[in-house]
């Protein structure tokens, strides 16, 4: 026979699944930026080699872009 602990467990369980469910929706909609050959920084823009496929060049420049494109 379930006990109200169980019941909790239960009610926990479910309620981690919708939200892991609604994280990932809400990631699958967020637009993601791609390599485009230099650092997406708009204050930086370093060219990188041909096939590069970074981002940024650096750590300060992918926080600085970060907060650029804050909601």
């Amino acid at each position: 026979m379930a006990d109200v602990f169980d019941h909790a467990t239960d009610r926990e369980f479910l309620d981690r699944e919708q939200a892991l469910q609604a994280q990932a929706a809400a990631a699958a909609a967020t637009p993601r930026p791609v390599p485009l050959g230099y650092c997406l920084n708009p204050k930086c823009g370093e060219p990188f080699a041909p096939g590069d496929e970074r981002l940024f060049c650096g750590r300060e420049c992918a926080d600085e872009y970060a907060r650029f494109t804050r909601k």
